[in-house]
């Protein structure tokens, strides 16, 4: 299968909307490496190939996200990564080290927000830092600083059902941006919600990644999503999933809304649509 690296075109784009020349590459280790994955699954007896030769890369302080038709492997991926399950073949590797069948290496925040129901909002921010040992107080004050900035100031004492599915969306992405782990997971965490709240976090994830400049690997399937917060895009095949194409996104930080009516952006969009028509016709066909 074909694997096509897009680039920007004409280079990188300043604040402007010029172009400008892309930055030297960092020589610090990559916060995540995903080398030549191979997984597969039985099923009634039978090979059921999910992954195959996947390899894809976050640096340290880089947004990265993963479109894809559904099945295609994508929360297989996530799950290889966290090391719940192990690859058939492959190597996972954070900052240079070995982390294939690694568990607590990662921060992740999956589709719902999971909230526990019993803790109040503030003791679920909390959470992964007091699992970690971190002393409750501190972790408090912490989570307080941010549940304000997150337009959460008081709630810290309401539980989940008291709060909307965006306020609950926050309150999840919290308990990740705070948890120790420099690598986040983001499992399309705004598929649940309404048009409206979906822009609303969008923009709201945009400042507070800017802020706090995580490494973070994010899944999507909305292409105008994914272009808006990320700096580079893979682009998944259907099952089994593989890295069809890589596309870096060239517009500069920190982005804007009204980016999204830039033509570049709008030349992007229509690009990686096609591909994935492409590819759903493709699983259609083979249904």
């Amino acid at each position: 299968m074909t694997h096509t690296t897009v680039p920007p075109s004409g280079g990188e784009l300043s604040s402007s909307g010029m172009p400008s020349p892309s930055p030297e590459p960092g020589r610090e280790a990559p916060a995540l490496e995903v080398a030549g994955i191979f997984k597969s699954f039985s099923q009634r007896g039978r090979s059921l190939p999910v992954l195959e030769q996947v390899s894809l890369t976050v640096k340290r302080q880089e947004f990265v996200s993963i479109v894809g038709p559904s099945g295609c492997g994508k929360s297989t991926l996530f799950q290889i990564i966290g090391g719940l399950i192990k690859p058939d073949e492959g190597a996972v590797r954070m900052n240079g080290a070995p982390a294939t069948g690694q568990r607590g290496s990662v921060s992740y925040m999956p589709q719902q927000p999971a909230l526990l129901p019993w803790r109040s909002i503030e003791d679920n921010v909390i959470l992964a830092r007091e699992l970690k040992g971190a002393a409750r107080g501190e972790a408090r004050e912490e989570a307080r600083r941010w549940l304000a900035k997150a337009g959460l100031g008081g709630f810290e004492k309401a539980y989940p059902h008291m709060l909307s599915g965006g306020m609950q969306q926050r309150a999840a992405f919290l308990r990740a941006l705070l948890a120790p782990q420099e690598l986040m997971l983001l499992d399309e965490p705004f598929s649940a919600l309404d048009a409206l709240t979906r822009s609303e976090m969008q923009r709201w994830l945009l400042e507070l990644w800017e802020e706090n400049r995580r490494s973070v690997l994010f899944i999507t399937h909305s292409i105008e999503e994914a272009l808006l917060l990320s700096s580079r895009i893979y682009v998944f095949s259907g099952r089994p999933g593989t890295v069809l194409h890589t596309v870096e996104v060239p517009f500069p930080r920190p982005r804007r809304e009204e980016m999204t009516e830039h033509p570049e952006f709008l030349r992007l969009k229509r690009q990686l649509s096609g591909w994935m028509r492409e590819e759903q016709a493709k699983g259609g066909a083979l249904r």
